[in-house]
């Protein structure tokens, strides 16, 4: 049986400043260098946004003009939009557009699966929720928008980016300084979406 983890730094600071889990900073790091959020309101997605940090983050970033929407098979108390609980692989894209009010400007998606410890099966699994996370993002996104997601290192990894980089004219593979030293997790940061023809 595994030891419970000790809180470091970043779960201490998360708990501090009143956010549910220490992925907050991963994304306030990854906005620090690559401005992937919409300026002055804008619409963000964050698919499998429980326990709810990075939409907490979001929010105070964005403002009210923000319209923000979060989906998670899992209930989010006091989530701060519009909240679909559904499974990510089974939402459609208009439950997403409707409440957004048009096309998003920004989709995140931190998912991950319950890990098993085995790495490949892991790895896999990972890589079919981020799978997708792209096909969501290429379907609601408007020209020019920006996407984040997980994704867990593998050998299915250098093929995903090449597929990103057919629709997203910026592609960045980024380890946030908030990642665990032992964690296999990176994310792909994607920018400038160009939706294809027709």
């Amino acid at each position: 049986m595994s030891q419970p983890r000790t809180p470091d730094h970043w779960s201490r600071k998360a708990k501090a400043e009143g956010f549910p889990a220490r992925s907050v900073y991963k994304l306030e790091e990854i906005e620090r260098r690559f401005h992937v959020l919409p300026r002055g309101g804008g619409r963000v997605v964050d698919l499998g946004c429980c326990p709810g940090s990075w939409s907490a983050w979001v929010r105070q970033q964005g403002g009210p003009r923000l319209r923000l929407v979060g989906v998670d098979w899992q209930p989010v108390p006091n989530y701060p939009g519009d909240f679909v609980e559904r499974s990510v692989l089974e939402v459609e894209p208009e439950a997403l557009l409707l409440p957004l009010g048009g096309p998003a400007d920004c989709v995140l998606s931190d998912m991950a699966p319950f890990t098993t410890g085995n790495r490949f099966t892991d790895h896999c699994v990972q890589i079919e929720l981020a799978q997708r996370a792209i096909a969501l993002a290429r379907a609601i996104l408007r020209p020019g928008g920006s996407f984040v997601t997980k994704l867990f290192e593998g050998q299915e990894v250098n093929a995903y980016v090449a597929d990103a980089k057919q629709s997203f004219g910026e592609v960045k593979r980024v380890k946030p300084d908030a990642t665990r030293d032992e964690s296999v997790e990176l994310f792909l940061v994607c920018k400038a979406f160009r939706p294809a023809p027709g």
